[in-house]
């Protein structure tokens, strides 16, 4: 008999099996959206997916949905194992990480991961931006809601951007401060303090904009701005060019297409594995907001009212960004949600064993 053997690292753990072939499970808890698949396609039933709605209520601040709650309002960082598996029973078929749609449960043969493997079916799914058109505006990154896009931008100098003169007669001014407090650029700090007054302009800051001359009192502050006077003519356009460079986590990527669908520049692109439907009961939801918790997506929020005496649904769903994965529906008390997958999306396979498997998961 061969047996398995299990090594947890934090909330995360591995089983191995070792005979002619190492076979080699991990788990990373922290990747997993809670959708059950991995539970409901086990072939052994070796896999308990814990109550994922308990789970992420006590992650969150309730009292936000969308954006905010996740980006702003999360109020601790939760270490609660989301699945446990028995080594007993499992077999290290791999089922579990084959269809796993978030690649949270990874199988390896000999160190080589099942989705590399041709005999292995897995999803034809992809996210990726293209650097030659991303113009580093950051909208993907704040959008994404699993945090997995970073935006890097180095910014052209203002003085690439704007030119002029700027200059203080200190015999005139009186040090009130009042330019000061009206530069929109910060670029000029006045010490008020008698006997040791002073005026200091740092010119890197400044963008010429004339505020300060407009508004002080006593004439004391002289200011060209060349670009509006002149005319763009010593500006090279090479300097006013943002770099920068996108970084994309894949293994935190969920393809939702959020990127895609705020991206100006058609930089983002997405491609889903599921194609499928996302029905909301609004009469059997109760507005817990478990299925708004749990969502990797972002998909789902609260209505919010725009006047008195609307009569409107409890649940606003952007199903355009929903991945079919249905941890919503799994997670919702009231059976008021239905996640339907009526295609799939995967390399092609002669097992009967995997087609069974990535039929169930259309009914």
């Amino acid at each position: 008999m061969i047996k398995n053997m299990k090594e947890s690292k934090g909330n995360d753990f591995d089983i191995k099996r070792a005979a002619e072939e190492v076979r080699n499970l991990s788990f990373n808890n922290h990747v997993c959206i809670g959708c059950g698949i991995c539970e409901s396609t086990c072939p052994v039933e070796a896999i308990d997916l814990k109550d994922m709605g308990a789970i992420s209520r006590n992650k969150f601040n309730t009292e936000f949905s969308g954006h905010d709650k996740l980006n702003q309002n999360i109020i601790e960082d939760n270490e609660d194992l989301k699945l446990t598996i028995d080594e007993h029973k499992c077999v290290l078929c791999g089922m579990c990480s084959g269809l796993c749609p978030v690649d949270a449960l990874k199988l390896t043969i000999d160190d080589t991961p099942i989705r590399e493997m041709d005999i292995y079916p897995h999803y034809n799914d992809y996210a990726r931006i293209d650097d030659d058109e991303c113009i580093y505006c950051q909208k993907c990154q704040t959008a994404c809601p699993r945090d997995a896009i970073i935006i890097e931008r180095n910014l052209p100098k203002r003085s690439d951007l704007v030119t002029g003169e700027i200059d203080v007669t200190e015999d005139k001014c009186i040090y009130c401060g009042i330019c000061a407090e009206m530069c929109p650029a910060e670029a000029i700090e006045v010490d008020r303090e008698t006997g040791k007054e002073s005026i200091v302009i740092d010119k890197d800051k400044c963008v010429y904009c004339l505020v300060c001359k407009k508004s002080c009192p006593t004439n004391a502050i002289d200011a060209l701005c060349r670009i509006c006077s002149y005319g763009e003519y010593d500006i090279n356009p090479e300097n006013a060019i943002v770099l920068g460079s996108s970084v994309l986590d894949q293994e935190l990527c969920v393809k939702c297409g959020w990127c895609e669908g705020v991206c100006p520049t058609n930089a983002a692109k997405t491609k889903k594995a599921f194609e499928g439907t996302l029905e909301i009961d609004q009469d059997k939801c109760q507005t817990c907001g478990a299925c708004i918790d749990i969502c990797p997506c972002n998909v789902l929020s609260f209505v919010v009212p725009t006047g008195p005496g609307q009569k409107l649904d409890k649940i606003l769903k952007k199903e355009e960004y929903c991945i079919r994965c249905g941890a919503c529906a799994k997670a919702c008390p009231n059976d008021a949600i239905t996640v339907k997958i009526t295609n799939i999306d995967h390399t092609p396979t002669n097992s009967k064993t995997w087609i069974n498997a990535l039929n169930a998961l259309k009914n």
